[in-house]
């Protein structure tokens, strides 16, 4: 990943820089969507398990 300047020091660069510049970060914020609709749903299904467990006795 490169900085989208051509300086060779942090002298005269201004304003925000952002890491991220040029790169895949689509990539990156689909993969953390999935993991986290992943762990509602495993965790949905989790607590209901729990629910209907505790139903019974």
């Amino acid at each position: 990943m490169e900085a989208p300047f051509d300086a060779t020091t942090w002298d005269g660069v201004t304003g925000a820089v952002y890491a991220g510049y040029g790169s895949v970060e689509g990539l990156w914020l689909a993969v953390c969507l999935a993991l986290v609709v992943a762990a509602v749903a495993f965790g949905w299904r989790h607590e209901e398990h729990a629910y209907k467990a505790t139903k019974k006795g």
